[in-house]
């Protein structure tokens, strides 16, 4: 084997998956986390403080052979100036020069994307996404996030905003509503958690909200499939881990689909490593999208 192709299948790199919740790096080598650390995010807090604790922990699992740094943004990224434009559940995350900044206070140099993208390229390079060419990562957490990589290859699109699936309209309002843990707090007034929590004891009321989640659920899955037809759509986010609960009533929906030959082989399955999206972000360095 060439060197140079040995040097970049070992090189360290790191990757961060910025939350709603949580702040996550994790070291990475030939898609493996060495170490890995997560903080708080401080949602409230001024740009500084977020930037911070980034740094806070890149820092908890930096190693000096690391080649670079990825970091998956929840919100729209210009990957080529390193600009992130917004975040929607960290306010002061707006028009931040990120990249410029992280490289100033790391010395190394600094990757950016949007983090549902990082899920998808992690999915499909590292994951159980990666036996299909053409498939859509969602994730479903505190939004709804999504990521398309076709023929291989992570699609962006202009602005890296492509796959951002939770702002399509639906019933009044919009999918992340109803795809997402803010379904079960707008709906119900609990957290997806503890619905989970009471659906393991069987509670008859929980159990019909990830019935209800799973059709709204299987309804997004149709809006996707009419655009990207993929052969795979794999699952992410804390919700994600919920699947056995609304599997059923999601391929109900699903199989409503006017074209049957479209989902005839269609994959819809949670990933297999719930830090993957660290890893996909640590593979922004080597360019292996």
């Amino acid at each position: 084997m060439d060197e140079t192709a040995i040097k970049q299948n070992e090189e360290k790199t790191i990757g961060v998956d910025i939350g709603g919740t949580k702040i996550s790096a994790g070291l990475v080598e030939n898609g493996n986390i060495l170490a890995s650390v997560t903080l708080p995010t401080p949602v409230n807090g001024k740009q500084e403080d977020v930037i911070d604790l980034v740094v806070m922990a890149i820092n908890r699992v930096i190693s000096e052979d690391v080649t670079g740094i990825g970091v998956g943004i929840p919100g729209l990224v210009d990957t080529s100036t390193g600009t992130v434009y917004d975040v929607q559940n960290i306010p002061s995350f707006t028009n931040v020069p990120l990249k410029k900044v992280l490289e100033k206070k790391l010395g190394k140099e600094i990757f950016l994307n949007n983090d549902a993208n990082c899920f998808a390229l992690g999915a499909s390079k590292f994951g159980n996404g990666k036996s299909y060419n053409n498939m859509v990562g969602l994730t479903l957490g505190t939004g709804l996030g999504g990521g398309v990589v076709l023929h291989g290859h992570l699609y962006e699109g202009m602005g890296c905003g492509a796959g951002e699936f939770g702002y399509l309209p639906y019933r009044g309002g919009i999918l992340e509503h109803y795809c997402s843990g803010q379904f079960f707090q707008r709906q119900y007034n609990i957290t997806g958690k503890e619905a989970y929590a009471l659906a393991l004891q069987r509670d008859e009321k929980a159990l019909r909200m990830f019935n209800h989640f799973g059709h709204h659920l299987g309804e997004a899955i149709k809006m996707i499939a009419h655009v990207f037809a993929p052969e795979a759509v794999i699952l992410g986010g804390s919700i994600s881990r919920n699947f056995d609960f609304f599997q059923q009533s999601m391929w109900a929906d699903i199989r409503q689909f006017p074209y049957k030959h479209v989902i005839d082989n269609l994959v819809v399955m949670p990933a297999v490593n719930p830090e993957i999206a660290i890893i996909g972000a640590a593979s922004l360095v080597s360019k292996l999208e």
